[in-house]
């Protein structure tokens, strides 16, 4: 005989699940302690919604699913947040929750939630286990469907009466076989169509990451240029030619520009989302004229849902990419090269430095991306605001998954859980966690998992008392009513890292900044740097309602009488 909480263990060990992050409860009991000196490592964060982002940063890291393990109720509500950020960015999870017994749920019992009621419209699959012999298949189907396709977010919910309850073990032998993509969809066209373009340019989102070395042979023996979403930087060297860096709301000049005078774009892997495009009626112009947008992604109710495509392939990255080089042919497209570094010397990302040299997100990241320049084993976790988007910008990205953030939900917070994540799944790398005053105050308690299980994460805090990606909206769209954007009393953040018994150190100008960053980045175990920076825009910026390449750019910022009176705020 065997429990219910048995069960499921023995079936993550038959998965190789090696780590996961669990928070325990009354509910959960019964599965939590199967893992009391078992072969799988768990790991407990400071709270669930931490526990979870670390879920989701294991996942993000890899190709592995995110596990995490929660009590009923408050434990599962409090991971939703992340469950949405998972699936919204197509990160493999499965969340195991605690639930109260079948015959008390409905009851309004202690600790109980409609747990599946609510994760539902959140997820690709939410399910509450009624009979213990269905919990292999459950199991099994679970972690199927997360990493099916369009990879995402699974709940299944689990009663008491469950995982407690004895039965004779018969385990699942059902073959889920993962769907098969046939490769006669490829209509030859498309590669037709590229063969014609002139000015062509790849669009190519997360959905690329695992394919990088065929990407890059694509580009270069093709000459295609190339301009990313966040997700997708460093799946090619942004220090090659043909890199447009990324493109979007706070993008290059130069991707922005391409994409709305290439006359075929080749979407790989993305899905055309808003912070992407502009104004959807203004983008791509002269390829829309041209019938030659043409978009590949796994999940068929991408393809048309916010930028109708010419040519469609619903498949996956990897068949399209070898099509394209199976079927391509070698085209001189050296005016159009020549047009974009045109661009990009024209317009590229750019900073001043402060008279009085006071010290500016931008110096940091700079000279952290100055110092990691020759290595290749940096994983960058971020949180959200304009440190993230300065990041993509002054950060060089040579590899694919170096950066985590949360894309479509854009979750303040999730950086330190990211940073758990990623080092436990990496071990043999080097872990920076990147963050705001405003969102590292979100989530600061889990400095505490970091100290007890010695985990070497290097965490920047870029400190500028304020929520400065609001406040700058504040100052162009609502006449600088600056409110509830302010953090006038942040805690002392040094201390607060020696508190839990991290190393921490500062620096608040230019002269000390090389010397600090250098101390940073050796420094053997975790280490907490706060950068006191004044605050400053985050440029180019597409404005609300604008096409593409309607920016708002650097140097012409302060010469502008821009009247913005009328736009809405981004969102």
């Amino acid at each position: 005989m065997i429990s219910g909480g048995q069960i499921i263990y023995n079936n993550l060990v038959r998965k190789n699940v090696k780590n996961v992050f669990l928070y325990s409860g009354g509910a959960i009991m019964p599965l939590i302690d199967c893992f009391y000196k078992g072969n799988i490592n768990y790991y407990i964060n400071s709270n669930e919604q931490n526990g979870c982002h670390a879920a989701v940063g294991y996942a993000k890291s890899t190709n592995k699913t995110g596990v995490m393990i929660t009590t009923s109720g408050p434990g599962i509500t409090n991971c939703i947040t992340p469950i949405l950020d998972s699936n919204n960015d197509s990160t493999p999870l499965v969340v195991l929750s605690g639930q109260v017994s079948l015959n008390t749920m409905g009851s309004c019992a202690f600790q109980e939630s409609p747990a599946t009621d609510i994760t539902k419209p959140i997820t690709k699959w939410s399910y509450c286990v009624k009979d213990i012999n269905e919990l292999d298949s459950v199991m099994d189907e679970a972690f199927f469907i997360a990493n099916d396709k369009k990879k995402g977010a699974v709940h299944i919910d689990l009663p008491k009466c469950i995982i407690s309850k004895k039965t004779k073990y018969v385990e699942n032998l059902e073959n889920l076989e993962e769907l098969k993509y046939e490769d006669d969809i490829f209509n030859l066209e498309i590669s037709n169509i590229i063969n014609k373009s002139e000015k062509p340019i790849l669009y190519v989102g997360q959905g690329c990451n695992n394919y990088s070395e065929q990407l890059r042979y694509l580009i270069d023996k093709y000459q295609i240029p190339i301009t990313t979403t966040m997700h997708a930087m460093g799946v090619y060297d942004e220090r090659k030619e043909l890199a447009l860096q990324m493109c979007g709301m706070h993008g290059s000049y130069a991707a922005n520009t391409a994409l709305q005078n290439a006359d075929c774009i080749i979407a790989i892997g993305a899905r055309f989302d808003d912070r992407t495009t502009g104004l959807p009626s203004k983008y791509a112009p002269v390829a829309r004229k041209n019938k030659s947008i043409i978009h590949c992604n796994i999940e068929k109710s991408e393809i048309d849902k916010n930028i109708k495509s010419n040519y469609s392939y619903n498949g996956d990255a990897d068949l399209f990419i070898n099509h394209l080089i199976k079927n391509l042919k070698v085209k001189n497209r050296k005016s159009w090269i020549n047009q974009l570094n045109i661009w990009k010397n024209k317009h590229p990302f750019e900073f001043y430095n402060d008279k009085y040299n006071k010290l500016k997100t931008q110096n940091v990241l700079v000279e952290i991306n100055k110092q990691t320049q020759k290595r290749d084993d940096i994983i960058y976790t971020f949180g959200v605001g304009n440190h993230l988007m300065m990041g993509c910008q002054f950060i060089d990205w040579k590899t694919p998954k170096s950066i985590l953030a949360s894309g479509s939900l854009g979750v303040m917070g999730c950086s330190i859980g990211y940073s758990i994540g990623a080092q436990i799944a990496n071990l043999d790398k080097t872990v920076i966690s990147i963050d705001g005053d405003g969102s590292f105050n979100m989530t600061l308690t889990d400095l505490k998992t970091i100290k007890e299980y010695n985990l070497p994460i290097k965490i920047a805090i870029i400190n500028d008392s304020s929520l400065s990606m609001v406040r700058i909206w504040e100052k162009l769209f609502f006449e600088e009513r600056y409110t509830a954007t302010n953090n006038p009393n942040n805690p002392d953040y040094v201390n607060l890292a020696k508190s839990f018994g991290i190393n921490s150190i500062s620096c608040d100008n230019i002269e000390d900044l090389e010397e600090t960053i250098d101390e940073f980045l050796e420094c053997k175990g975790p280490i907490l740097c706060e950068f006191k920076v004044i605050g400053e825009e985050c440029l180019p910026l597409v404005g609300p309602g604008k096409a593409l390449d309607d920016m708002i750019l650097f140097r012409e910022y302060n010469n502008l009488n821009l009247d913005l009176s009328e736009c809405e705020a981004p969102c």
